[in-house]
């Protein structure tokens, strides 16, 4: 990956600009708005509460873009399968569908189209691909969601989705790093523990991760602990996992985000405002601080007492997080039919 500027330490960081939160809505309401602007926040991920039709979904787009700026990153979950978030276009197969058909250009074929659908209306990011190994059939969460349940085939068929979103302009982010594939607890509901040894996971969890990582312009974080690598701390609070490995060992430089810091894995664990910032401290570029208000409130205000004594590391994150969307702008490209793909996912 290419290295990112220099950060500017004439702007201060605003400590909106390392959230990212969600809508209450389909529009972007007055006060919505007022809120974006008043704290400078520039992510949003996009549910199926915020989704309604293509046009629909456009209009969403362009006026966060322009609230938000030309930095705007405006994401959600589109992985096909289960995991479909706007109904009305062709629908996309799952990744254990492609991981057992195992055609790699099939692959990137079909996440081209997926891209292509986003960037149709102006979303820039989508929350995939899945690289965790599906090995535990008493998996809650993962099921469908991964290619296959060997660290192989998982390599081969991520690096056909990254290739085929980046080919189209929207940021992919793998996840959910080090690998949700192999716990017994679904993350949403609990805080799952892996035990495995660190020679296990590098065979395992880790290799499509470090494999794919030229090619991954962001990584979501799991809430899971790894006893091997911090039996403290779930990976994405863990300064060992996401600085340690994964940017010192590693020499990872894209974007880190947290997955949804209203999971219970955290929630139920960790006070909101103390988890973000210690996601932050632990290497983490963007906190999902997704919820009511309140709780983004929370989030904003220990993170504003987190930003002025630390403004070298958050001006390093926020350049990260910009260079994210100049390379992968949030406009819409109304030349792009979603339909168009109909054969392609049909016989996928």
């Amino acid at each position: 990956m290419s290295p990112i500027s220099e950060p500017s330490r004439l702007d201060p960081v605003r400590p909106g600009q390392l959230l990212m939160i969600d809508l209450p809505g389909p529009e972007l309401d007055k006060d919505t708005a007022a809120y974006l602007r008043e704290h400078g926040i520039g992510a949003v991920c996009l549910f199926g509460k915020n989704v309604e039709s293509a046009e629909q979904l456009r209009r969403l787009c362009a006026d966060l873009r322009e609230v938000m700026g030309e930095h705007a990153l405006i994401a959600i979950d589109h992985e096909g399968g289960a995991i479909t978030r706007p109904e009305f276009w062709p629908f996309a197969p799952s990744a254990m569908s492609l991981g057992a058909a195992d055609d790699q250009q099939l692959t990137e074929d079909v996440n081209a189209a997926l891209a292509r659908q986003l960037r149709s209306v102006g979303i820039n990011w989508n929350f995939t691909p899945v690289l965790d190994i599906n090995v535990n059939p008493a998996n809650p969460v993962i099921g469908d969601r991964a290619y296959g349940s060997d660290a192989a085939r998982v390599t081969r068929h991520g690096r056909a989705a990254l290739a085929g979103h980046t080919r189209e302009g929207v940021a992919p982010c793998a996840k959910h790093f080090p690998g949700h594939g192999d716990t017994h607890q679904d993350s949403h509901l609990a805080l799952p523990r892996v035990s495995k040894s660190r020679a296990e996971l590098d065979a395992g969890e880790l290799a499509p991760f470090r494999a794919l990582l030229p090619e991954t312009p962001a990584i979501m974080t799991a809430h899971i602990v790894y006893d091997a690598l911090d039996a403290e701390h779930p990976a994405t609070l863990s300064p060992r996992i996401l600085t340690g490995l994964l940017r010192e060992e590693w020499g990872y430089d894209g974007v880190i985000v947290t997955d949804s810091m209203g999971m219970q894995a955290i929630d139920a664990n960790y006070g909101r405002g103390e988890a973000a910032v210690r996601a932050l401290r632990a290497g983490a570029d963007l906190v999902m601080a997704l919820g009511r208000r309140e709780v983004q409130q929370a989030t904003l205000a220990a993170v504003a007492e987190y930003v002025p004594e630390n403004q070298a590391a958050v001006a390093t994150k926020r350049e990260r997080l910009r260079a994210l969307a100049r390379r992968f702008p949030a406009q819409a490209d109304e030349t792009l039919d979603p339909q168009a793909d109909a054969a392609l996912l049909a016989d996928a």
